[in-house]
């Protein structure tokens, strides 16, 4: 039952500002811009459901919440649950009133799993889903690296090293894109994905959606996806996206395929995309790694990357 003068009701086009605000509100490091939140809603896979819900009072909106499914780890009845309250109207039974709303939306599909996360100092949002039963499956750290405290001339030398063992580091802003290069991208990247650390196990994406996903997305920087080619087989990767609002790139996916890995390429490509971003005027990088994925945390470490708070990933398993 609603709190006086509250009502939730399901997501309008017009909503999106609405939520971006929110979203900045909750989480003022975090700053997404409209055109990303509708591009992911309108690129979403058509097998996976999804539907957003806005929280009002007194005509105001003060909460946001969706439940959806994941094309990268999908099973028809397994679902994934987020929501957030502005920090003003916290306490007062909004997240529990929601959290609700969105269970009982997801009734009708009789889910036999619920993942839910929240980052580990959203103290109450971590004990609503404690309190419900949900429990820990991952963590993900979050950390950033300030560009103008990188020292390149420490890694000065890496990518000849490699050239003289027979790689070559590119980015997409430096060689052609034809059909043939974007399937040898898709391929990559579908094969690091499978040994990426995740409660469940990966499921291939549509390779038509992942070009939309790659080239069409707002946030594309060609110059920052870095790719490692050995004889012109792709062998690795490091994407990163424009976050044009706080000026910074955050890293999407890095990885090498089995087989060249322990070689420095990984370091090399992320070494190559701060020079980028440093030579585009970019304060930082954004990432975030698995708490378990010990190399790439060691990487990034090295390199100067700082922790902040983790996200906290946690299951509710309703049918083995």
């Amino acid at each position: 039952m609603a709190t006086e003068g509250t009502k939730i009701r399901k997501f309008k086009d017009l909503d999106y500002p609405e939520i971006v605000k929110l979203e900045e509100e909750v989480y003022p490091d975090k700053k997404e811009s409209v055109e990303s939140y509708r591009f992911r809603d309108k690129n979403r896979a058509e097998k996976c459901k999804h539907q957003r819900f806005i929280v009002e009072k007194d005509s105001h909106v003060i909460g946001h919440g969706f439940y959806t499914q994941w094309e990268g780890s999908y099973h028809p009845r397994k679902f994934f649950v987020y929501g957030l309250i502005h920090p003003d109207h916290q306490g007062n039974g909004h997240g529990t009133e929601l959290y609700q709303h969105i269970i009982g939306e997801l009734e009708k599909f009789d889910p036999i799993k619920i993942e839910a996360h929240v980052r580990e100092d959203k103290e109450r949002g971590v004990e609503l889903l404690k309190k419900r039963g949900f429990e820990e499956a991952m963590r993900m750290w979050e950390s950033e690296l300030e560009i103008e405290d990188f020292d390149l001339n420490e890694y000065e030398g890496l990518e000849e090293k490699l050239r003289k063992e027979g790689f070559e580091l590119t980015s997409l802003a430096e060689i052609e894109i034809d059909e043939d290069t974007k399937r040898e991208m898709y391929e990559l990247h579908e094969d690091i994905m499978e040994d990426v650390p995740m409660p469940d196990e990966y499921t291939r994406q549509d390779y038509d959606r992942f070009i939309e996903r790659t080239f069409n997305h707002p946030e594309h920087f060609p110059e920052g996806y870095i790719l490692a080619l050995k004889e012109d087989e792709f062998v690795g990767m490091s994407s990163h996206w424009k976050k044009k609002k706080e000026n910074s790139l955050f890293t999407g996916l890095t990885g090498v395929r089995k087989g060249y890995r322990g070689k420095g390429i990984a370091t090399a490509m992320k070494v190559k995309a701060i020079k980028i971003a440093e030579e585009k005027g970019f304060d930082k990088i954004k990432t975030m790694n698995e708490t378990g994925n010990e190399d790439i945390l060691h990487i990034n470490q090295k390199l100067g990357f700082e922790k902040k708070p983790a996200w906290i990933d946690f299951e509710k398993v309703l049918e083995e």
